[in-house]
């Protein structure tokens, strides 16, 4: 072979190995596996300073249990004394305790030295070096509410958990670490999710090598790069509404973040599922391997854009074309329900108009997915008196018809809970078809950024 000839391959061989494109397995139990291939180079979704700032606070603030530092009795966690034994790693660290907003309680286990230091030890101090970049952000919004340094501690402990999972060799399970998996998935997508696995792995080995402090610190650092500024505020955010309630916090609380409708959308595309559907336990386990991902997810969980343009969904889920339409049962009233409406000056609105946000405040509202897909809303009850469903049909078939109750934070919306309530539509209706009902329900809000707990 030429010299020229060997350059060329060498250079094809690194061209390859540097190309090789990320996987995503979705394993539904039916058939084969579907294999997707994420585009490359996908923009995450942005979470910005002051909105983090803003739900971080609302996040801190609806937690149940209390944060803030006792008045009486004695510090959660001492600083240790420092003596000739401690030298060198032990200055360093009393040094950077002295920085922090409440030394007294820096958290420190170097009474013995450096090296009474365990594994975990070592990882989760590295891992509280890796927020620097945004927790001055962190301690500006919450520090009125909690102790900034215990919340530091919490998400510090419930990160390293969450990553002692994801890089498990068996699949990840719990339902807590699967829907903080979807969430950094939707809004990261998939070649920063692996970075972080990866950066992962080079922290904890880097803290097995360490023999100093500073070689700690500097870890944390490097596994922050890797994290970015707007990773790690998604980390944050995520962990914050977990510890607040495990994975039904999440789902409630989620469509509270910045960005959600965005990443619910991005879900799609970048890891081949649908975040609605994933909040609502569709997918049920997840796990990391040389570069590929499999999930273990339902059938309807599955995005379109993974399915690919000649596979056929599954039948009676994500078919509309398959799916029968539901006649109006009661049609002899639909001129004085449409009526009594006219004079209430009720009128069926979509959810990203401006009247909805007057029905949404209601105790409930009533929803309908019309023939060619549209989400159509009317409050449950209005001045004392029901709205039906047929007026936010028109009286006509409709794919879907129930009942949902939302709750309000400012202009976000968010599920509590959706059904298929419906005498017009669904009046002796199978449980098939009523899950199926609530399942299109389910798809047809989150379009417009609004999910559902299981």
């Amino acid at each position: 072979m030429t010299l020229r000839g060997a350059v060329a391959l060498l250079v094809s061989v690194l061209l390859v190995g540097c190309t090789t494109p990320r996987v995503v397995r979705l394993e539904t139990g039916q058939g084969e596996p579907i294999v997707y291939i994420p585009p490359k180079n996908a923009k995450q979704v942005e979470v910005d300073e002051d909105a983090f700032r803003n739900v971080m606070t609302r996040l801190v603030l609806d937690m149940r249990f209390s944060l803030r530092e006792e008045e009486t009795g004695r510090p959660r966690v001492r600083l240790a004394s420092w003596g000739s034994a401690s030298q060198g790693a032990g200055h360093d660290y009393g040094a950077w305790c002295s920085r922090q907003d409440s030394p007294g309680e820096c958290l420190t286990l170097l009474e013995g030295g450096f090296s009474f230091l365990d594994a975990r030890a070592r990882r989760q101090m590295a891992l509280a070096f890796a927020w620097d970049g945004v927790w001055e952000g962190v301690q500006d919004a919450v520090q009125e509410v909690v102790n900034p340094l215990a919340l530091k501690a919490m998400l510090t402990s419930a990160m390293a958990a969450y990553m002692f999972l994801v890089v498990a060799p068996e699949p990840v399970t719990k339902v807590v670490a699967v829907a903080l998996t979807t969430f950094v998935l939707a809004y990261l997508g998939v070649d920063a999710f692996m970075s972080l696995v990866e950066g992962w792995q080079r922290l904890s080995a880097d803290t097995e090598r360490a023999v100093s402090f500073r070689e700690l610190e500097d870890a944390g650092h490097r596994f922050g790069q890797v994290m970015g500024e707007n990773g790690a505020r998604v980390l944050i955010l995520a962990l914050t509404a977990a510890l607040s309630g495990g994975a039904s916090s999440m789902a409630s609380k989620g469509p509270t973040l910045p960005g959600f409708a965005s990443a619910a959308l991005a879900a799609e595309t970048q890891a081949g599922f649908r975040l609605s559907a994933a909040m609502a336990g569709g997918v049920r386990s997840i796990s990391v391997a040389e570069g590929v991902m499999t999930v273990g997810i339902a059938p309807h969980a599955v995005a379109m854009t993974a399915r690919g343009p000649d596979k056929e969904p599954t039948p009676g889920v994500d078919s509309t074309a398959s799916e029968q339409l539901l006649p109006n049962q009661q049609p002899d009233l639909l001129p004085v329900e449409l009526e009594r409406a006219r004079k209430l000056g009720v009128r069926p609105t979509r959810v990203d108009s401006a009247e909805f946000a007057r029905y949404a405040t209601e105790d409930r509202v009533k929803w309908v997915l019309t023939a060619d897909g549209q989400l159509q809303i009317v409050p449950h009850t209005w001045r004392g008196l029901e709205i039906s469903h047929a007026v936010a049909s028109g009286g006509k078939p409709v794919l879907a018809a129930g009942e949902a109750e939302l709750a309000v934070h400012g202009s976000t919306y968010f599920g509590i809970r959706i059904t298929s309530q419906s005498g017009h539509y669904l009046k002796g209706a199978s449980k098939v078809t009523n899950s199926r009902v609530v399942e299109l329900g389910r798809r047809a809000f989150a379009q417009f950024g609004i999910t559902f707990p299981p």
